[in-house]
């Protein structure tokens, strides 16, 4: 009986599971969501993912998303062996770390860099020094090892892995200063199952989804400016006159007034408007199956 994989390959979680799924020569159901039509929040996803994350993976009585848990509970449940993830307690610490890493600090510096990119604008510069920290710290990993947590392939390197494609393919990072990274980062094209083939469909559907996210977020934001606009012209309508006089000076008062110079806004590199992308931040993470 096929596994049933609710998934959007544009997701770097949700490649990490077909990846997987491919190097155990598992039969997947592949169920694919439009995000940007929000079907991850259709009631009958609700039922199976109450936090409506992809992938979600579902093998009979058994829900499992977050992709970290997925590769887990594939790995336990249909692995030949133990060494995709180790049973001995230390070894198995080592590869959760790996994972956790990926999750809390490769991954998270990367959507952080990217998301004002996403919006139009252009990544911080302190926030890309995070994005090579992380990767410094995986090319430390690798010293002296053939894979990210010792001489065997782990789950680990299946999560890892994807992000490095990630985020070469978004930022077209250089990789050749790190050379563990570069030299296992070759070696994963080579050695992974589907890779080149997922990370090529990944690309080419990424790129149509960016073109019919952007189109939205500027309907949204057109759609926005004229209901202020309108507000705006209701409310002068009904202020008396010499109200409206009022408003007007102070109005006037304010744009002639320079405004303090904000922290943030004295980086080399500027984001767009910080206010909008910290209000739609937590809706674009789920549009963009970050969300993990």
């Amino acid at each position: 009986m096929p596994l049933d994989l609710y998934y959007s390959i544009i997701s770097p979680p949700c490649r990490v599971v077909l990846l997987f799924a491919k190097w155990l020569k598992l039969d997947l159901n592949l169920i694919e969501l439009d995000v940007l039509k929000r079907e991850h929040y259709k009631p009958e996803f609700l039922k199976l993912n109450p936090q409506h994350y992809i992938p979600t993976l579902v093998d009979g009585d058994v829900v499992v998303w977050e992709s970290s848990a997925v590769l887990i509970y594939l790995a336990e449940k249909y692995s030949t062996d133990d060494t995709l993830y180790p049973k001995d307690i230390a070894l198995r610490a080592k590869v959760n770390q790996r994972l956790f890493y990926d999750i809390g600090t490769l991954m998270r510096s990367v959507t952080t860099y990217y998301h004002p990119i996403l919006m139009g604008g252009e990544g911080k510069l302190e926030d890309f020094k995070k994005v090579q920290d992380a990767v410094a710290v995986l090319n430390s990993f690798l010293y002296g090892s053939r894979w990210t947590a010792g001489e065997h392939i782990t789950v680990a390197d299946f999560a890892i892995a994807v992000t490095v494609a990630a985020l070469d393919g978004l930022l077209n990072f250089d990789f050749t200063v790190y050379p563990n990274v570069h030299r296992w980062y070759e070696q994963c094209k080579r050695e992974l199952v589907g890779y080149t083939e997922i990370t090529k469909e990944a690309a080419q559907k990424t790129q149509a989804f960016l073109e019919r996210f952007r189109e939205m977020r500027t309907a949204e934001q057109q759609q926005l400016c004229e209901l202020q606009q309108q507000d705006h012209q209701q409310g002068s309508r009904e202020l008396p006159e010499d109200k409206q006089s009022d408003q007007h000076k102070q109005q006037y008062t304010e744009l002639q007034t320079p405004q303090k110079p904000r922290a943030r806004d004295s980086s080399k590199t500027v984001s767009p408007d910080d206010k909008l992308a910290d209000e739609v931040r937590s809706d674009e993470s789920s549009k963009m199956s970050t969300e993990d």
